[in-house]
């Protein structure tokens, strides 16, 4: 949910919203986002993807980090998003010792929550293709669908039963394994 509806802030500003909050605080086009703390499903889905793709994706000399600190920019190189994203795949980023990651992620996940169904669907999703986000996962607990959105060929699929990746052939998420 948006912070104040069109209130344009800082980064400045959304350093000390992140200091003075437990929630999580994103800004997307300079408009904060502030989600409460996820639940326990959520975490535990996030788990179960994460483990997945960590263990596809280490093979294919990428990274997949969770939760951590993204900044992206469009293609002139203006910032014009600081997320925080479930889960990130980088394929080439080796610098872990930072406070936030300043590369374009190969693939993004987020995993649905009630209070973040319009940005995750709308917001994000335009902002990670804007940004040159390859891949975007979309995981929805409630409708027990995986969404997946390929921003090179602007595709987008629908899994109720085996989500595939566009760009790593082999890399599948069973979704009955994901949700029990």
């Amino acid at each position: 949910m948006s912070l104040a509806d069109n209130r344009l802030i800082s980064y400045e500003d959304l350093l000390k919203l992140r200091e003075d909050t437990d929630d999580k605080v994103e800004l997307i086009d300079s408009v904060a986002y502030m989600t409460p703390a996820p639940t326990p499903l959520h975490q535990k889905i996030c788990f179960k993807a994460a483990q997945i793709m960590d263990d596809f994706v280490a093979g294919k000399g990428c990274q997949m980090l969770q939760g951590v600190n993204v900044r992206l920019y469009d293609e002139q190189k203006r910032k014009i998003g600081d997320v925080i994203p479930d889960i990130s795949v980088f394929c080439q980023y080796e610098d872990l010792n930072v406070t936030f990651i300043d590369d374009i992620p190969t693939i993004i996940v987020e995993i649905v929550s009630p209070s973040t169904v319009y940005t995750d669907n709308i917001k994000k999703a335009d902002l990670y293709k804007r940004a040159g986000v390859k891949e975007y996962w979309i995981i929805d607990p409630k409708s027990k669908l995986i969404t997946v959105w390929n921003f090179n060929t602007d595709e987008q699929m629908i899994y109720s039963e085996i989500a595939h990746s566009y760009l790593f052939e082999g890399l599948n998420i069973e979704l009955e394994n994901l949700f029990t």
